[in-house]
């Protein structure tokens, strides 16, 4: 079975796609409530709770109980106008007790992926725009594309073209990152490794302002990648590259950003099926020949 590039997705690649996010997900959530117990600093959508709440054991069981009969109708393709919109109200609350720990790791994208897509099964439902084969991952890779956007008119609102040219002062972001590292797990590793990167950085000073650039253009024209099937696989192999190199510069992976992107834009677990499907009937043709 090969890739269709069109402006389309077939159901195994859907399937393919919600089974990915969903795992990634998941063990988003149930990290959350194993290293949560309390609400410290309540914000959001718990801005109405007194600090210090606690969240309770069998709220957690109940939810996890409930979330799991969700994401079986998810799988599915059961009452997903209701299921989506199940998903994105849980995902919220969840990730808000997480930030009102004070600790932000940026999943605020997985929230909006379960609005866009409740989104295209409310266009279905209502005749809006029928397509809904393309628009459940289309609406997913909007939200992706304008993260990204976002992203750059946000470092550009702040700081100009100078953000490019501030990048010289990126050894401070580095050794922040890897001594971060080293004071979590104790390695001199990631010592040796940040001044090893340092001193890379400090030899190839155009080379970083050439990447930092090009990072920027290409979260900036993120929006290219919902024009169709084809450009939006291109273009999140580009961000995927992206990524590689800031976790290599600076030992940053920001999975509620990159993880999305790679189900929505590359769907790995589907290119892999179709390697082993291939590996498959290339074996049966070997057999059959040799015998």
């Amino acid at each position: 079975m090969k890739v269709i590039w069109n402006n389309t997705y077939t159901t195994i690649e859907w399937k393919f796609m919600k089974i990915s996010f969903v795992t990634f997900w998941l063990n988003a959530i149930i990290t959350i409530f194993i290293k949560n117990n309390f609400i410290p600093m309540p914000i959001g959508v718990l801005s109405f709770l007194q600090p210090n709440s606690s969240v309770d054991f069998y709220f957690k069981l109940m939810s996890l109980f409930t979330i799991m009969i969700a994401i079986y109708f998810y799988i599915s393709e059961k009452h997903m106008i209701w299921i989506t919109l199940f998903l994105f109200l849980i995902s919220v609350l969840v990730f808000t007790i997480e930030e009102s720990n004070g600790i932000f790791r940026r999943n605020d994208l997985f929230s909006f992926i379960f609005f866009s897509q409740f989104l295209s099964y409310i266009f279905k439902a209502k005749n809006i725009d029928s397509n809904i084969q393309k628009n459940r991952v289309q609406f997913s890779v909007q939200v992706i594309a304008i993260g990204y956007t976002l992203s750059a008119i946000s470092k550009l609102s702040a700081s100009g073209l100078n953000w490019v040219f501030d990048g010289r002062k990126m050894p401070l972001q580095i050794m922040k990152s890897f001594f971060y590292s080293f004071v979590n797990d104790g390695n001199n590793f990631f010592i040796q490794k940040g001044n090893e990167m340092i001193k890379t950085f400090n030899n190839n000073l155009y080379l970083i302002y050439f990447l930092l650039g090009f990072s920027l253009f290409l979260e900036f024209f993120a929006v290219i990648s919902i024009f169709n099937k084809k450009i939006s696989f291109i273009y999140g192999l580009l961000l995927l590259v992206m990524h590689i190199g800031i976790y290599w510069v600076l030992d940053i992976a920001i999975k509620g950003i990159y993880i999305p992107m790679l189900i929505f834009m590359v769907n790995p677990l589907f290119l892999f099926w179709i390697i082993l499907k291939e590996i498959k009937n290339r074996c049966i043709m070997l057999i059959g020949y040799l015998s």
